[in-house]
């Protein structure tokens, strides 16, 4: 019998080594093998140069936030305690702007969703056998840091 309060993730031979990293609390994205394009989601064959030898790779797990939504209504009663709810699309640090996975930022940092804001991967454990990339949001540099000093 499945836990009906989480939705479930799909897991099939294309993703199944994203969702087994993040059970073990890595970051991995893919690319092609043949011309090195970083793709989202993944897939066997290549869009660009339908290359089929996807190659996965580690990723630093951090990146900046490119479109977000708060959300204030629960889309269903997994997410009713976690309102309000920042669903973002982060562009992941390197993978040349190619891989935007979309997730959540940690609960209560709904305030903090801005585009262009510095966010590090965590991992979150929804339910005894899902473990979900989400994001928290970088503090903001010192006003000293960003002078240029040119």
């Amino acid at each position: 019998m499945s836990d009906l309060t989480h939705p479930d993730v799909v897991r099939d031979a294309d993703s199944t080594h994203f969702w087994d990293a993040c059970a073990r609390g890595e970051l991995y994205g893919q690319r092609c093998g043949g011309c090195g394009t970083w793709r989202w989601p993944p897939r066997e064959h290549c869009p660009h140069c339908h290359a089929a030898d996807p190659v996965w790779e580690r990723l630093v797990g951090t990146g900046r936030i490119v479109g977000h939504v708060v959300v204030h209504r629960p889309l269903g009663p997994a997410f009713a305690d976690e309102l309000p709810l920042a669903v973002v699309h982060v562009e992941l640090d390197g993978t040349d702007g190619e891989m935007v996975l979309t997730s959540k930022l940690q609960a209560g940092e709904w305030l903090h969703a801005a585009v262009g804001a510095a966010v590090t991967v965590r991992f979150t454990r929804v339910r005894p056998d899902l473990i979900l990339p989400t994001f928290t949001v970088h503090p903001e540099p010192q006003e000293e840091s960003r002078r240029d000093h040119t």
